[in-house]
């Protein structure tokens, strides 16, 4: 623990506010500085990713991602959206810090104990068997776990330390890549694996309960009104998170009921290939929501937030989805996978258009959320929440009756609703926010990355380093070519990245800075 401390304190000293020369130089800073932290974790992501379906199997493989699934679904009971409710809170005050992350850590402990209750009661009733009983339990009590660590991250995120929210998720996810990669070289099965979570969660709690310990400490007046504040402002937040959790994990829980644990392990191991690349729409709306709260009430900074932030996913996720449908076969051998695992190969193509869409629906929720009309994407949250499930019903036992292959109904029908909310999302937005230069942008970064599709696919008989490289090429040449990024914007990142960009001005929002 002294050691998370003094990383803790170097990287983000407690009550040091950010100050930066402007809202969208600030938002780059703390991408910047998450982005750095998701790309050390990256590796350790890749890294599970490959050895998980090498040593457990598409049906152990299957049982741990329907026990995740399932405690996720379940687990929502422990959140009722404080989270959200912490994060956008905080951002706009942050001397109330400290009260409201007790009182959300109060809500969390005995909520977080009976969704875990319940989780395992449901595997133990419903007659599942010995090997997935004990995967829920691990997971159940991991659920608990890193709910609280999920909460010291959204007071975090809420008062813009981005470097200490860095080091807390970064080492969390190292050591789990660590520990899952150690046990199952040694020959250790799904259990065991799922144990890694629990250290995890303990690493996450740590570094977030040192970071923000000061403020939690100085915290006075938590009575139990303050306890109802935070759990029921967290209400209709919890609303959209539930059915965006639904929709997420249903799709695992409807292809174990409707076919086999081997099934559930090829679409498994083909989602973890899709969130490889993930991270950066997450570290955009981390790095987003926090400024974009405190924006609310300003709509030319809050739309230049907003429009930067949909340039940079297009930027960046597109070209990425396409690499990922073009060398969806090619991925499968690099990773080394047992050749039952080329099933995985169609519901990769079918996933890989389902990333950007995934992330701007996020940061389109993030907007919404942001500018106090989280009902309205609430409502198109239980939209997909029914939709999904409803399309899956038809699709999964489709595709497993005349493919063998259920996991191909439930990918597509994923990327199906990731489609839907996108049109519902920009048609919530207020008029002016997404203006026709950004529509623009990303159609000109579909071009782009097209183009880039169609020479990679053309070097197919060429080495893998050979498709890529031609590929970053490529898109580089096609997106200065179609004016997605200028000479001038290339100078000014790299000017940034180079010198850090030392603070000379306050952010707007320097009241959520803390």
């Amino acid at each position: 623990m002294a050691v998370l401390a003094r990383i803790a304190s170097v990287l983000d000293p407690v009550g040091t506010p950010d100050r930066v020369m402007s809202g969208q130089v600030a938002l780059f800073r703390h991408i910047f500085t998450l982005g750095v932290a998701q790309l050390v974790s990256l590796v350790g992501a890749v890294v599970v990713t490959i050895l998980m379906p090498r040593y457990l199997g598409d049906v152990n493989l299957g049982k741990l991602a329907y026990a995740g699934a399932l405690t996720s679904l379940f687990g929502l009971v422990a959140d009722l959206g404080t989270m959200t409710y912490l994060t956008k809170h905080v951002a706009r005050d942050s001397t109330d810090a400290g009260r409201l992350t007790v009182a959300a850590l109060l809500t969390r402990i005995p909520l977080g104990v009976g969704a875990a209750l319940l989780t395992i009661a449901v595997v133990y009733l419903g007659g599942d068997d010995e090997i997935t009983r004990a995967i829920v339990f691990v997971t159940a009590i991991a659920m608990i776990l890193q709910s609280l660590a999920n909460t010291l991250g959204a007071a975090l995120q809420g008062l813009q330390r981005m470097r200490a929210l860095a080091v807390s998720m970064v080492l969390g996810k190292v050591v789990y890549a660590v520990l899952v990669a150690a046990l199952l070289l040694a020959g250790f099965g799904p259990v065991e694996v799922a144990l890694a979570s629990l250290f995890s969660s303990v690493v996450g709690i740590g570094v977030g309960a040192i970071a923000i310990r000061d403020l939690v400490l100085r915290a006075r007046g938590i009575r139990l009104d303050t306890v109802r504040q935070v759990m029921f402002g967290g209400v209709p937040f919890f609303v959209w998170q539930a059915s965006l959790v639904v929709y997420g994990q249903i799709d695992f829980v409807l292809l174990a009921q409707l076919t086999n644990d081997a099934v559930v392990g090829w679409y498994a191991a083909a989602y973890r290939i899709i969130m490889i690349p993930a991270f950066f729409p997450t570290t955009v709306v981390t790095a987003a929501f926090p400024a974009l709260a405190a924006a609310a009430k300003d709509p030319d900074t809050f739309a230049g937030i907003a429009r930067r932030c949909i340039q940079v996913l297009a930027l960046t996720t597109i070209p990425m989805a396409f690499g990922i449908l073009v060398l969806a076969n090619r991925i499968v051998d690099l990773f080394g996978y047992p050749a039952v695992f080329v099933n995985s190969v169609g519901p990769i193509v079918l996933l890989s258009l389902h990333m950007p869409l995934a992330g701007i629906d996020t940061v389109l929720g993030t907007m919404l959320t942001a500018l106090d009309r989280q009902r309205s994407w609430a409502i198109t949250g239980i939209a997909a929440a029914i939709i999904n499930p409803a399309l899956n019903l038809i699709a999964i036992p489709f595709t497993q009756t005349v493919f063998a292959n259920g996991a191909l109904g439930a990918a597509a029908m994923t990327t199906v609703t990731e489609v839907f909310m996108c049109c519902v999302g920009l048609a919530l937005l207020p008029r002016g926010i997404i203006d026709r230069r950004t529509y623009l942008y990303v159609a000109r970064s579909f071009a782009a990355a097209a183009v880039m599709a169609v020479i990679v696919a053309m070097l197919d008989g060429g080495g893998l380093g050979l498709q890529i490289g031609a590929g970053i090429v490529t898109y580089a040449v096609a997106a200065v070519a179609l004016r997605i990024v200028s000479p001038q914007e290339l100078r000014e990142v790299g000017r940034f990245v180079l010198r850090r960009s030392t603070v000379t001005a306050p952010l707007p929002t320097e009241n959520a800075a803390g």
